[in-house]
């Protein structure tokens, strides 16, 4: 019978000590990758700027007001003058980090809306009657320019945690050409048909406080959150702000991303004036999409 040598395998073992030293590190090695993230992925960017489009349900009402409080009117620009509720326009914003915890912000936000209706019901403005059935064109232009500055009480690679202070400065115009049954202020004649006009302006810079939040899911994924209030009655001025939203970016390069937001709003504004008050209630709650870029 032949003979058949048996093959031999060949190991090669770690001596006692390696195996020590490897077991340690390995513990190490693991809290090492879970906890580090790639460098272009932390939250400490030097200047973001966004460039988005809001698709807004808007529910506005002017209050006009005469020293005396012998008119005391209120115009909802929506129900009475036929303003579209859904209200879609652009907006910019830019922020710029001075040093690892302060940081600096500034949002400008353009609305222009228009409408045209025939009135349902006599609408008094100033004193003057606008009878129904009068032919009403009207607009509203509203420039917003909201400057922030943040301070990071809490800041690590994926957590940024912020209070805020700033002005939230509103420019506001709003113009009424109307043509029919007008009663004009002090007349006792019967309702004439003529031309009408007025606007009403306000310009009010109101400050703010806040709290912010940033949070890295992964490199590529953020989640916003942020919440601001503040009331104020200084000289001529009186006025509160209420607002909060939720957002989340996720990046498609290093610089480049895609955003989504939700956001709540509610601002009472009142300014004195020599003749009038002149009050604006602006309140939405909307959607917010936008093209980020960071570096």
């Amino acid at each position: 019978m032949a003979y058949t040598e048996k093959p031999t395998i060949k190991t090669r073992n770690l001596p006692i000590c390696g195996r020590k030293i490897y077991t340690k590190r390995l513990p190490a090695l693991l809290a090492l990758l879970l906890t580090t993230t790639p460098a272009w992925s932390d939250i400490n960017y030097r200047y973001r700027a966004s460039l988005g489009y809001s698709f807004q349900v808007f529910d506005t009402d002017i209050i006009i007001r005469s020293q005396d409080e012998s008119i005391n009117k209120e115009i909802d620009l929506e129900n009475d003058l036929g303003f579209n509720t859904e209200v879609n326009n652009g907006w910019l914003r830019g922020i710029y980090r001075m040093a690892n915890r302060h940081r600096i912000s500034l949002t400008y936000t353009p609305t222009r809306r228009t409408a045209s209706a025939v009135s349902q019901k006599d609408i008094n403005i100033e004193d003057n009657i606008i009878k129904a059935g009068t032919s009403i064109g009207s607009s509203t232009k509203m420039d917003i320019f909201d400057i922030e500055y943040l301070y990071s009480f809490y800041k690590r690679p994926n957590t940024e945690l912020s209070v805020s202070g700033g002005l939230y400065w509103v420019n506001y115009k709003f113009e009424l050409k109307a043509v029919g049954e007008i009663v004009l202020g002090g007349s006792e004649e019967q309702p004439i048909r003529t031309n009408y006009e007025t606007d009403l302006r306000l310009n009010a810079p109101l400050p703010l406080l806040g709290l912010s939040g940033t949070y890295e899911v992964n490199p590529r994924w953020y989640l916003h959150a942020a919440a601001r209030y503040f009331y104020v009655s200084i000289d001529d001025i009186e006025g509160q702000l209420v607002s909060a939203g939720l957002g989340t970016d996720y990046y498609l390069t290093q610089h480049w991303g895609l955003g989504l937001s939700l956001s709540t709003f509610n601002l009472d504004v009142e300014k004195d004036g020599i003749l009038f008050n002149s009050s604006l209630s602006w309140k939405f709650n909307g959607a917010q999409v936008y093209v980020v870029f960071k570096n």
